[in-house]
């Protein structure tokens, strides 16, 4: 944190009489330092840690290894081209930022490439999750010191997984089966919060911390319940409110990612994806929510041409892969884009970078913070 240098204003005590009009003058230029000084120190004063929980299922996690990230350099809009420089500018190492702290499995770290999903959570891996780029750009616009607290166990459900207390039980499953990965990740964020001084050293006790933003990218296994889809939207609802109830965070924005899994036009041909994806939308409309809660997209940030081929068939009917096999041009391309199955976005650096700008965009916007938004 950056502070303004203290001033010396303690000079001389000499007592004089201040009957004189240069002995007043003097006087009045002595209080102006005064003035000065104490607006240094305020200014100087420390900020609260800025705290933002990151959660859902595997696509939180992030199965995209780094490898693939240098496929966004050659994307067809020049500029999300040029922000593969943001993250690798030297063309060769990727980005870490000391301003910007992750807190995931047991690393408790600088931000940097590594905290998606991986076998041994006691340390970093070779994939990323949208926490890299959300992280890099909150870095930039933030001030503040800035912690993110990330959890995404694989395979979870909203609706009996992740399923908050005020949502209620589920009939037909045991009281001790249903929220167990909300009460997890309420009791890994309390964790990290009571040892912020132990996981981060240089933590400004003094400055405290604010719980200021979530986010939530999750929805796949709701695929295979039909009640989890139909209740989607209202349990989403329940989950932001007891959050923000359990963390005192009134304020807390949210920024919902909608499943975007196999592209934007699966919906038309799978009324299931529709339905989940119109549950993360639904907190667009909750009038309570208005200004503080957002649903994003994140369907139209896969690559067209990937989606083209890994939905052909059966979304891009346009295309039959027994009379159009993939072509070597394409195999290249798939080997440097993807890393994974369509459930995990296909692996694909480039998304999950989009993904968290926009994540990150959303929250600053919400925040009042974002600098491509009229709100200052």
């Amino acid at each position: 944190m950056r502070t303004q240098p203290e001033m010396n204003l303690g000079a001389s005590r000499k007592q004089i009489p201040i009957s004189s009009p240069s002995i007043l003058a003097g006087l009045w230029f002595s209080l102006a330092l005064l003035s000065l000084g104490a607006a240094g120190l305020a200014t100087a004063a420390p900020k609260p840690l800025k705290v933002f929980i990151l959660a859902g299922q595997s696509n939180m996690d992030g199965q995209a290894n780094v490898s693939t990230i240098d496929f966004l350099g050659e994307d067809k809009d020049p500029a999300r081209a040029a922000l593969l420089k943001k993250f690798k500018p030297d063309g060769k190492a990727l980005v870490t930022r000391d301003d910007v702290w992750v807190a995931n499995g047991a690393v408790y770290d600088k931000l940097q490439p590594g905290f998606g999903g991986r076998k041994d959570y006691s340390k970093l891996g070779n994939n990323i999750g949208p926490e890299y780029a959300f992280g890099y750009f909150m870095g930039e616009a933030l001030e503040e010191q800035v912690l993110l607290i990330k959890y995404g166990p694989g395979g979870q459900s909203l609706y009996v997984n992740f399923r908050p207390p005020s949502a209620g039980p589920v009939e037909g499953v045991k009281p001790e089966a249903v929220g167990g990965q909300y009460r997890a990740l309420v009791g890994i964020v309390h964790e990290t919060l009571d040892n912020l001084k132990k996981h981060f050293p240089t933590y400004d006790e003094k400055a405290g911390y604010e719980i200021a933003g979530f986010v939530w990218f999750q929805g796949y296994n709701d695929l295979f319940d039909d009640k989890g889809r139909k209740e989607y939207g209202t349990n989403l609802v329940h989950l932001i409110k007891d959050l923000r109830k359990e963390f005192k965070a009134p304020n807390m924005k949210t920024v919902v990612g909608v499943m975007g899994v196999n592209g934007p036009k699966v919906e038309e041909v799978n009324i299931k994806q529709k339905e989940v994806r119109d549950g993360h939308r639904f907190v667009n409309t909750v009038p309570e929510f208005k200004g503080n809660v957002k649903a994003i997209e994140s369907a139209p940030l896969l690559h067209p041409d990937i989606i083209a081929i890994k939905t052909a068939g059966w979304v891009n009917k346009d295309r039959d892969l027994k009379t159009q096999p993939i072509t070597p041009a394409e195999e290249a391309m798939l080997r440097r884009a993807t890393s994974s199955q369509g459930f995990h976005y296909n692996g694909e650096g480039r998304f999950f970078i989009l993904l968290g700008q926009s994540f990150a965009e959303t929250i600053l916007d919400l925040m009042g913070k974002n600098p491509k938004s009229d709100k200052k």
